[in-house]
């Protein structure tokens, strides 16, 4: 056994230990906030690898967010260097990308098939196709891509284009939606494209019809853990009973049903209950909180047990820190405006190295705006933190576009983005509508006619777009050289003052992360289509400003911790939400408000404050219930 694992297990609890030496069958283990459940789960995977290094199976670790994923990996290898390439960590989508590229062929879908994330993407490929169906005489119009919505949720619970008309009361609007369904799936598959849901979808309609790839999995991966099992959606879920099949139990699933904050995803504490009724696991609970100062962990037990949807005889958190004193902190202000400027005042006159471990949380990202204002007034650097799935530059942009068109040749909707990219970078106003037309009447390739089209043009930029798109064409193999050599380049295309960090600066660091993380889950250098469905799955942000205060919803903070916590707008209406307290709400609303609650306060690992104003909006609003019920003195106005 390596010294750093022999460390690692040494440093472990008894229920830790319990869960890390689990070997055979199922296990649900129940992970509360800062019980070390990575720790567990990391630890495990090492365990697994080191007494079997004369093995050739692997280890498959499912999770929710490519940067779980990562740092899981990480810590394997720093635990047990060089046993890594044989594990598969990541999400569900990335595992049913290789699911797919392996053997998608059974379906028709080639390995370099694309990924399309982005809803406006997906909305005018189904609209571009709906409009050439109505050409051919179909009873469709390009108005129907309303009903693209409809079909996500149809695909998230795994229902075909077969069976649509059935789940619909009309028979006409079924028969319309399946109708757009089937269109929007055949251009799908005519361009070698999919989405997410479909790519769960997919991969169940393929280990269902080829049930000798389930067993494959089965047998290459012999142990399976999937982390935030309670984040799981009924798809997701299916997918793994349909991998297992009906004997394989070999599955450890880290849970915890007090943070089940994703209901309207499809997470639901069904998941909990279904895997317990299907598989019979063993229940482990890990509740020593090695985060949270002791009156935290008191007030999130309070809190909490409030609930109904838990796992009976859930065991209530442990704190393990020493007692430091009075560490909650309530502030009431008269309006919201006031809320922000109090909270701003008290935050800028907090020393730096503070501020850089403090963290502002609230329920959506509209209450956190009118603060990040007043932060900034006060001198104080801060940021909402935003998941992006898209480069915001033109230069970033057309590479990638660039690059999905060396893979999707024929991708008018591609083609356009690279030539408004280029327009944009360059200050051309090329047609890409006109490009497409004369491509196509002299027979080249869209990316081909425009470099050409480019490249005599008296303008630098313009060339060496073209240059690098040329190198593609006639040859894919050469596109990591490119774009080695233009990460560097496409910054010194914009105008920018002295100083000042662009977004094409921003989108650099976000490429080369994502670079650097595909390439260690990947193991080593991938093709150009891999690259691309992995840059697709992967965020875009650049990495965070560790001197910024950090401003997020409680659904961005979730997983994440900090030594100073403020929780804003904890009065009801806000937290928690206006439609959790309506009349016809279903109390599981009112509960995943509580639990967002119990997120939010357990990220922090030195303080907490608790803040509300008496009006929002002009409105007057209550305490929240949640402060009542942690047990706290609701406070008086500032």
């Amino acid at each position: 056994m390596t010294p750093k694992l022999t460390v690692e297990i040494e440093r472990l609890s008894l229920t830790q230990r319990q869960a890390v030496a689990w070997g055979d069958g199922a296990a649900l283990v129940l992970a509360g906030p800062g019980v070390g459940k990575t720790t567990v789960l990391t630890t495990r995977i090492a365990r697994i690898l080191e007494e079997s290094r004369n093995k050739s199976f692997r280890v498959l670790a499912l999770t929710f967010t490519t940067k779980a994923g990562d740092e899981m990996r990480e810590r394997v290898e720093q635990l047990v260097p060089g046993l890594t390439d044989r594990t598969v960590i990541g999400t569900y989508h990335s595992f049913c990308a290789q699911i797919l590229r392996q053997h998608g062929s059974h379906l028709g879908i080639k390995p370099d098939f694309g990924v399309y994330d982005q809803d406006s993407d997906r909305a005018e490929l189904l609209k571009d196709a709906l409009s050439e169906a109505a050409g051919r005489g179909d009873s469709v119009s390009a108005s129907d891509v309303r009903w693209l919505k409809t079909i996500d949720q149809l695909r998230s619970n795994l229902v075909g284009p077969a069976k649509t008309a059935d789940r619909f009361r009309d028979p006409v609007i079924g028969d319309t939606v399946a109708k757009v369904y089937s269109i929007y799936e055949e251009t799908l598959r005519a361009r070698n494209l999919t989405d997410f849901n479909g790519m769960i979808l997919d991969a169940c309609r393929l280990v269902h019809t080829v049930p000798a790839i389930a067993a494959r999995i089965r047998q290459s991966y012999p142990y399976w853990m999937i982390d935030k099992f309670q984040d799981t959606t009924p798809a997701q879920f299916r997918l793994v009973r349909f991998l297992a099949g009906t004997e394989f139990r070999n599955i450890f699933a880290v849970a915890d049903d007090d943070k089940i904050i994703y209901q309207w995803a499809g997470a639901s504490y069904r998941q909990i209950a279904s895997f317990r009724e299907l598989y019979v696991p063993e229940l482990i609970q890990l509740v020593e909180n090695r985060r949270c100062p002791p009156a935290v962990v008191e007030a999130a037990n309070n809190l909490v047990r409030h609930n109904t949807d838990r796992t009976p005889g859930k065991a209530a958190l442990v704190p393990t820190r020493p007692d430091t004193g009075k560490v909650i902190g309530v502030r009431v202000f008269a309006t919201d405006a006031e809320e922000a400027t109090g909270i701003a005042n008290e935050i800028a006159a907090l020393p730096e190295d503070v501020r850089r471990g403090t963290a502002v949380l609230g329920r959506t990202r509209a209450i956190l705006q009118p603060l990040l204002e007043a932060l900034r007034a006060a001198g104080v650097r801060a940021a909402i933190a935003t998941r992006r799935d898209r480069f915001n530059s033109p230069q970033y942009a057309w590479l990638q576009a660039c690059l999905d068109q060396a893979v999707r040749p024929t991708d008018r909707q591609v083609f356009r983005a690279m030539v408004d990219a280029a327009n944009r970078i360059s200050g051309l106003e090329a047609d890409s509508g006109l490009l497409v037309a004369e491509a196509e009447a002299a027979g080249a390739s869209l990316m081909e006619h425009w470099a050409k089209s480019t490249e005599p043009l008296d303008n630098e930029i313009a060339q060496r777009l073209a240059d690098f798109a040329l190198r593609l064409v006639q040859s894919r193999g050469t596109w990591r050289k490119i774009v080695v050599e233009a990460l560097p380049w496409l910054p010194q295309t914009v105008n920018r003052s002295e100083g000042v960090v662009t977004d094409a600066d921003e989108d650099k660091a976000a490429w080369e992360t994502a670079d650097r993380a595909i390439r260690q889950e990947r193991g080593g250098d991938v093709e150009l289509g891999e690259f691309l469905q992995g840059l697709a799955m992967r965020p875009k942000e650049p990495p965070h400003d560790a001197d910024a205060v950090s401003l997020l919803t409680v659904h961005g903070a979730k997983g994440l911790e900090f030594d100073h916590v403020w929780v804003i707008g904890l009065a009801e209406s806000v937290l928690p939400s206006w439609q959790s307290l309506q009349p016809n709400a279903k109390p599981a609303e009112l509960e995943e408000e509580r639990r967002n609650c119990f997120v939010a306060i357990t990220r922090t690992k030195q303080t907490l404050v608790l803040s509300r104003a008496e009006q929002y909006r002009g409105w007057s609003k209550k305490p929240s219930r949640f402060i009542a019920e942690m047990g706290l003195d609701g406070g008086a106005t500032s």
